[in-house]
């Protein structure tokens, strides 16, 4: 039998942090937002389909997105964009020597 493969997986401010490195923020902090869909309806939960369907719903992950937190506040999994993806320095150009 094959081994299994581990499943890779992000926690909150792991996933936030590695999506303010994809969009290049490097000011502000900000915390992971996740957009839900969800729809209602009878389902019949043993597959039969003679069986009376029960009301229930359906939850599903439309998206996730950011949300930058104003200045002054602190909410829970809040991430510092300047901490975990610093702006690059400039490389300071350095003038050629002439040689005689």
């Amino acid at each position: 039998m094959p081994p299994t493969e581990q499943a890779l997986s992000l926690d909150i401010p792991a996933l936030t942090a590695a999506l303010i490195r994809h969009f290049q923020l490097h000011e502000g902090c900000y915390q992971l937002n996740v957009g839900f869909r969800i729809g209602v309806g009878g389902f019949a939960l043993d597959g039969q389909s003679h069986t009376t369907p029960l009301p229930g719903a359906a939850v599903g992950v439309e998206g996730v997105s950011l949300a930058r937190i104003p200045d002054g506040m602190q909410v829970p999994n809040m991430i510092d964009a300047a901490k975990v993806n610093p702006a690059p320095q400039p490389i300071p150009r350095t003038r050629a020597k002439k040689t005689t």
